[in-house]
């Protein structure tokens, strides 16, 4: 995707509400922020990499693989960011936001592909590698929505059980469903995860402690491979498409393909 021009309202795009608190940060700016403007909130933020180093920002001049891409951030704590680049504007969003998390994910990814033969990766690798690009979280008191989202029920999830999303809470965390949501389209999908909690958080900004909590579900394995995500057609989501206050919004089989038939 080309990296279209600056416009400062990130913070009010629907599917950018996960990040809405750091993406408010950047109203007065005239252009993409540098990445010396970037850093300025993760040094303020005491941003740390699994291996406790600080977190910073590093300009990108050269491409460079995933394997090299991932050590260097654990090695030095150096994310490298190429200039006027939305992905990688939304990348350090999120390192802002689920710091704990983004973490998890490049330690996953160090110790996958250190062992991966060259030029592969595992499937807890493939995982990290979706949930990082295209990632969602689902947080709800129940499995109810969980399980119709998994198997595919989507007009039972997003409309007939429709009252249960106001006890549930929906967060983007893939930098690159955030970069889509700059031009989104009906056949956006992203990779969930869900966790059942005993109470939901408060409107706002992720608390840390969700952050903590899916930083552990991939800390202790809780997703071997990329079937362990649910997929999700995310304009689906109540409030993240003004026409999917209708029934037939769901009708769209293109769109919210029903499970296949394995029998």
């Amino acid at each position: 995707m080309n990296t279209p021009t600056w416009t400062p309202a990130f913070d009010t795009l629907p599917l950018c509400g996960s990040v809405a608190h750091w993406a408010g940060q950047f109203r007065d700016e005239r252009d993409w922020p540098s990445a010396a403007r970037l850093n300025a909130l993760a040094e303020a933020q005491d941003l740390r990499n699994a291996a406790g180093r600080a977190v910073r920002f590093a300009e990108q001049s050269a491409a460079c693989g995933q394997r090299d891409y991932e050590q260097q951030i654990l090695d030095s704590g150096q994310v490298p960011t190429r200039p006027a680049s939305a992905h990688d504007f939304f990348n350090a969003l999120i390192w802002l936001t689920f710091p704990q998390t983004k973490a998890a994910l490049n330690a996953v990814q160090c110790r996958e592909l250190a062992v991966a033969p060259k030029g592969r990766r595992s499937p807890v690798s493939d995982a990290a590698t979706l949930f990082d690009e295209s990632g969602l979280v689902l947080v709800a008191r129940d499995a109810v929505l969980a399980g119709l989202l998994r198997a595919r029920q989507w007009k039972a999830a997003f409309w007939q059980q429709r009252e249960k999303w106001s006890d549930a809470r929906f967060y983007v965390i893939g930098h690159a469903v955030l970069e889509k949501a700059l031009a989104p389209y009906p056949g956006m999908t992203g990779k969930c995860l869900f966790l059942r909690v005993d109470e939901l958080p408060e409107a706002g900004p992720p608390p840390a402690w969700l952050d903590a909590a899916i930083a552990r579900a991939w800390q202790a394995g809780a997703v071997q491979k990329p079937a362990d995500l649910f997929v999700m057609p995310v304009l689906g989501v109540p409030g993240f498409d003004a026409a999917n206050q209708t029934a037939a919004y769901y009708d769209n089989a293109e769109v919210f393909r029903p499970a296949r038939n394995t029998g």
